[in-house]
C-alpha cells in the first residue's frame, strides 16, 4: 500500500512540474515572439530599437497575465465552483 501512496505522489509531483514548465515556456515564448515581431516591425520603419523593446514588454505583460491567470484566478475559481 505504501509504493501505491509513493506512486501516486510522483505523478502528482511530475503532473504539477509540467504544469508550471508550460506556464514558463509559454511567458518565454510571448517574450520572444512579440520582440521578434517589433524588430521586424522596426526594419521596416527605421525605428530600432524601440519598437522591438515596445514588444517585449508588451509580451512580457501579457504573458505574466496569463500566468498570474493559470496559477492565481484558475485554482481559486475552482476552489470556489466558479466556471
Amino acid at each position: 500500500m505504501r509504493e501505491e501512496e509513493q506512486g501516486e505522489g510522483s505523478h502528482e509531483l511530475l503532473r504539477a512540474s509540467g504544469q508550471h514548465l508550460g506556464h514558463g515556456l509559454k511567458w518565454t515564448l510571448s517574450v520572444l515572439l512579440f520582440m521578434l515581431f517589433g524588430a521586424w516591425v522596426d526594419s521596416k520603419v527605421g525605428t530600432s530599437p524601440f519598437v522591438m523593446i515596445l514588444g517585449a514588454l508588451i509580451g512580457a505583460g501579457a504573458g505574466g497575465y496569463s500566468l498570474y491567470y493559470h496559477v492565481v484566478i484558475e485554482p481559486r475559481n475552482r476552489e470556489n465552483g466558479v466556471r
